[in-house]
């Protein structure tokens, strides 16, 4: 029995407020909460990825220096997992236009992280790690096709929220990484890490899983479906020449191309060859490169959040000038840490967590806002094919400088965060451009 029911204008008010409360929420739980699609499923499955993913990863390279590999060799498994990736991102966007984005993220995803997982949970020496590099190396097609899911039907003014929301994402997924400090502090590394990546795998094929069941083919997705049927894969690959033509053809995506490239290289030498370093040189207890990540969570979470919205309004190149100004005296600072010096690592930190809030949302979103969206498929690979070629010879090269000195890897980010520091400022009239066409796009 209806008792009372409210007047018109009641309910115009109530909306009124409700609207108004709306407006004052954080941008960024706005997105997260009214998101819809398939950027809201891939988001809101992500942690069963990446927590599993940051409790293994600050213990990977001394896992495969405690089954006895040389640095070397631990450079070389990084440069055949770049050589993997690279070969992979060749067919990348012929495979995921052929199978649509929905199969072809599910596929590769299994087979590039649930089975390098059961390999590493078992390996006994170098030829696992190479095996399983091999195998992880394929996720560069499943790295083209989800990020597919994540974005084509997303509005181009909302990349930078929804990148910046997946960091965040990815941060907040580090206060699980005590659990991996108390397994390897209580069992050592070796042990630990074995139920660590048996448990990852069972997480990421569960998350794969619902990713499949619920996500639905991007709209652009089921255009390339039609318009690939009947064609095989190589078929499909004979516009590259073309495409690569209209990469080089342009200045803003050659601009993107030597980001991605600068930044796939120091994120290589660095997830490479940290560990190493901190519990080499450093004297640091092994147990603690699980507590390091969770300070960087900590503060790049809280500069996500607070900083984001407000730098919105800068654009692209001042924020990267500034994220990349502060990677770079990071490491600096990196390579002349006393040794003990957990209080130096932990300024280290905080000053790679500002830089990182800064750069990374806007790298990612630049690439995508660049790349036209009917082809984003095929452009996004066939970039990868040149970025990864490039990083390819750098794993070896790391190990082999880190071999002399574990110092010596980060002078070479150095000069290579240098190097894009320049690129970066000399790019001031591509991005204020990029710029003014975001704003009118956000506007319309």
């Amino acid at each position: 029995m209806i008792l009372f029911r409210p007047a018109l204008h009641d309910h115009i008010e109530w909306k009124s407020y409700m609207s108004q409360e709306n407006k004052n929420r954080h941008p960024l739980i706005e997105t997260l909460t009214t998101i819809k699609g398939n950027p809201r499923i891939a988001l809101y499955t992500e942690p069963l990825w990446i927590v599993p993913f940051n409790l293994y990863m600050p213990f990977a390279s001394v896992y495969m220096a405690a089954l006895l590999l040389t640095d070397r060799q631990i450079g070389m498994v990084a440069s055949v997992f770049m050589l993997f990736r690279a070969a992979s991102a060749l067919f990348s966007g012929a495979i995921t236009d052929k199978l649509g984005r929905k199969l072809t993220t599910f596929i590769f995803d299994t087979v590039s992280w649930s089975i390098p997982c059961l390999i590493w949970a078992f390996s006994q020496n170098f030829w696992w790690f190479i095996v399983a590099a091999s195998f992880n190396g394929l996720m560069q097609i499943t790295d083209i096709s989800w990020l597919c899911l994540l974005v084509e039907d997303a509005k181009r003014a909302a990349l930078v929220k929804i990148f910046s929301l997946l960091h965040m994402i990815a941060q907040v997924a580090v206060i699980f990484a005590p659990i991996a400090a108390f397994m390897v502090n209580r069992l050592s590394v070796v042990p630990a890490m074995r139920i660590l990546y048996f448990l990852s795998f069972v997480s990421m094929t569960i998350k794969f899983i619902l990713l499949y069941k619920y996500g639905d083919e991007t709209e652009v997705g089921r255009t390339r479906l039609r318009e690939t049927a009947g064609m095989s894969i190589f078929r499909i690959m004979r516009g590259y020449g073309g495409i690569y033509k209209r990469i080089f053809a342009s200045r803003e995506m050659i601009l993107s191309l030597s980001i991605m490239t600068i930044f796939s290289i120091t994120g290589m030498v660095h997830g490479s060859f940290f560990g190493l370093y901190v519990t080499g040189p450093l004297l640091i207890p092994e147990h603690y490169l699980a507590y390091f990540p969770i300070l960087r969570a900590i503060i790049t979470a809280a500069l996500l959040y607070i900083l984001q919205p407000r730098l919105e309004k800068y654009g692209f190149r001042n924020p990267m000038m500034i994220g990349v100004f502060f990677l770079t005296a990071s490491t600096v600072l990196l390579i002349f840490t006393p040794v003990k010096s957990l209080l130096v690592l932990a300024v280290y930190i905080f000053i790679d967590s500002i830089g990182y809030s800064f750069v990374a949302p806007r790298s990612d979103s630049l690439i995508q806002i660049l790349i036209e969206p009917s082809e984003r498929a095929r452009i996004r690979g066939l970039m990868m094919v040149i970025v990864l070629g490039f990083s390819i010879p750098f794993g070896y090269l790391a190990g082999w400088l880190s071999e002399g000195d574990r110092r010596y890897p980060y002078f070479l980010n150095v000069f290579l965060l240098l190097l894009i520091f320049i690129i970066i400022a000399a790019s001031k009239r591509i991005l204020e451009t990029l710029n003014t066409t975001v704003e009118q796009e956000d506007q319309s």
